[in-house]
């Protein structure tokens, strides 16, 4: 059985080809007939319902889908190296290190987490007061604080390092 992830709009469905021309589509099996009429062109058979399609190649993984007119973007992995995929975005997502550093230059007032500390993305981190505002420096990750670079009532410029998440 060949099995593959179609993703259509951010939309994943299971598509495996069964052989004796059967196919299902995320577990609903229908009967199927393909059949080519030029390069990009093909006739697709499906439970007695005929349709007229172009498929071509839009780089590695990506086809551009024209059926009835309509234009279908999506992107075909084979089940396998969907799972793959999946497991090498999160081990990254698990593993990055996201270093927040000042939008300005200012004086540090507050240090509202430390290290260790689990933050949410959003969560205020510290406040930063430039040109006599107090400004709320948030988190723009979730995950835990490894390293707090500042001081409270130290002068940072545009740039510097102030917290290290990951």
């Amino acid at each position: 059985m060949n099995e593959f992830i179609v993703t259509i709009k951010e939309k994943k469905l299971r598509v495996a080809f069964t052989g004796d021309n059967k196919a299902s589509v995320d577990g609903k099996e229908y009967n199927y007939s393909l059949s080519k009429l030029n390069n990009n062109t093909y006739k697709l058979f499906v439970d007695n319902k005929s349709f007229l399609i172009t498929a071509r190649k839009n780089g590695g993984s990506e086809f551009i889908v024209t059926l009835e007119g309509q234009v279908i973007e999506t992107k075909v992995l084979s089940a396998l190296k969907e799972k793959a995929a999946n497991l090498i975005e999160a081990k990254a997502a698990k593993h990055s290190i996201t270093i927040v550093k000042s939008p300005m230059p200012g004086m540090i007032l507050k240090i509202k987490k430390k290290a260790g500390d689990e933050v949410m993305q959003g969560d205020s981190v510290l406040i930063l007061e430039a040109m006599k505002m107090e400004n709320d420096i948030r988190s723009p990750v979730s995950g835990k604080i490894k390293e707090v670079k500042i001081i409270e009532g130290q002068a940072v410029e545009k740039g510097i390092s102030l917290l290290v998440i990951e």
